[in-house]
């Protein structure tokens, strides 16, 4: 694994919506699949000024759109541990397919003897080995694919059906964060020593047992909660959401 880099630098992978020089504390973001950093665009303007908020931008979107995405999570976590900034003490927040990268990159940074994050937050996702549908999405005919992305996303946008210009920019990495959804396994390995918090929301389809799961690969405290509303919880619930991270933050 590559050697994280230092606060002197600039890395590509993050987005931040302001820079804060007086933070204390990094909050490392990872958004859902098809998603980007703009997730947690505003979430900088809800915590103290002492938290250092990093939305992760991975290749193929945004300002990386001339980047090839990542179909595989091992060289994804390999060259995303590379990225991280580790002078400030971290803490991991990740929903969906963001929730299993922040999950295997702590495992990586504490197999590696590196810093780990104070603590992650691993949103509506079920635990690893566990999946909520069947048979393989990413390669899915053109239509096909959009059909399983607005049933499952609450609605793909119209543009997105209309412009073919667009789907060529948008579908590839779209397909690309499913193809590492679809191809990952996780490792038989020891649980993870970090503390962490599970959150979902309670119209989820994700079953609550396969949420509990999460305590099978975390070895630190553990905490659960629920929150009214969908997969995408998080939006109309980010004052309470991120009541809990800035109770980490201190």
């Amino acid at each position: 694994m590559s050697a994280p880099v230092r606060g002197d630098a600039e890395p590509r992978w993050s987005v931040r919506g302001e820079h804060r020089e007086a933070a204390r504390l990094r909050l490392y973001c990872f958004h859902h699949a098809g998603g980007s950093a703009s997730e947690f665009a505003r979430w900088h303007r809800y915590l103290p000024e002492d938290v250092d908020v990093c939305a992760v931008q991975l290749p193929g979107r945004g300002a990386r759109v001339k980047e090839r995405p990542h179909t595989r999570m091992r060289p994804l976590v390999e060259e995303l541990a590379g990225q991280l900034e580790t002078d400030l003490p971290m803490v991991f927040f990740g929903h969906s397919f963001g929730a299993l990268v922040a999950f295997e990159l702590a495992r990586a940074l504490a197999e590696a003897g590196g810093p780990v994050p104070l603590h992650v937050f691993l949103s509506a996702r079920p635990a690893p080995g566990l999946v909520t549908y069947r048979g393989s999405i990413h390669d899915l005919p053109e239509e096909e694919f959009l059909d399983v992305m607005d049933s499952r996303h609450g609605g793909v946008p119209a543009e997105l059906r209309e412009h073919p210009e667009l789907r060529g920019m948008v579908l590839p990495y779209f397909r690309a964060d499913y193809e590492v959804i679809e191809t990952y396994r996780p490792a038989a390995a020891a649980p993870v020593p970090v503390p962490a918090t599970v959150l979902g929301g309670t119209d989820d389809s994700i079953p609550l047992e396969q949420l509990e799961a999460w305590r099978e690969h975390l070895s630190g405290p553990f905490g659960l909660r629920m929150f009214p509303g969908d997969h995408f919880y998080l939006r109309p619930r980010r004052t309470a959401v991120l009541g809990l991270v800035r109770a980490v933050a201190g």
